[in-house]
């Protein structure tokens, strides 16, 4: 068995504060810097691993089901009434 906890990390770089690997993608790396590849880098592998933890054991489609809210309670519109009288 394989147990991977939750893990908050958070980094940037101390030259380039601005370059999110998520948004940015690589084409925003200035100059090559070692840092920004390195965040780069640590995205992709992570994107990588979440694919093949998801393609290893999908998600249940009925615990996404469960987490839907009912909005049949909710008022469809506020103009609707208006226009019916």
């Amino acid at each position: 068995m394989l147990k991977l906890g939750i893990v908050k990390w958070r980094a940037k770089c101390s030259k380039h504060s601005g370059f999110d690997p998520y948004s940015d993608g690589r084409g925003a790396i200035r100059g090559g810097c070692n840092r920004c590849e390195a965040l780069m880098e640590i995205y992709e592998l992570h994107q990588k691993m979440m694919a093949l933890m998801r393609q290893f054991n999908p998600p249940d489609p009925k615990k996404s089901a469960a987490k839907k809210r009912d909005d049949s309670h909710l008022q469809e519109s506020l103009f609707d009434e208006l226009e019916n009288e």
